[in-house]
């Protein structure tokens, strides 16, 4: 795992299988990040983009409520204690200033959906969603 210096940048594609992408990027408290993402994923049988799909009343059991389907979201470390939005773009997120010492510091990535209806989704081979990390500072 690696920490970036500040202008650095990481690229990565994201597989939607998985509850918790890894990136291999290490975060420290009050650091500041932008993402921005483009390609696609599949839930099944629907494809789209980093923004998701809207599934109206169904959308309160993903696991960012009320959230759509299929939203590129991101994490601090495998735990949802720490999880935000991230979409097509998020121009500036800051790392929580109350990180334990002890907790797993990795930035993760995942689509936003049921806990359990992971094993339906696909990544799309010719158009893959990537995901781009600048540390700002």
């Amino acid at each position: 795992m690696r920490r970036l210096a500040p202008n650095d940048t990481h690229a990565l594609e994201v597989d939607p299988r998985s509850l918790y992408y890894p990136s291999d990027i290490e975060i420290a408290s009050g650091e500041r990040y932008r993402f921005s993402a483009s390609g696609q994923w599949k839930d099944l049988f629907i494809k789209c983009g980093p923004e998701g799909w809207h599934g109206l009343i169904l959308q309160a059991w993903n696991r960012v409520p009320w959230q759509p389907f299929f939203l590129l979201c991101g994490s601090v470390g495998q735990s949802m204690d720490h999880a935000f939005v991230i979409g097509r773009e998020l121009p500036e997120w800051s790392a929580p200033d109350n990180l334990p010492a002890s907790q797993d510091r990795q930035l993760c990535f995942f689509a936003n959906d049921w806990l359990s209806q992971y094993c339906n989704n696909h990544p799309v081979p010719d158009n893959p969603l990537r995901v781009v990390i600048t540390r700002l500072s």
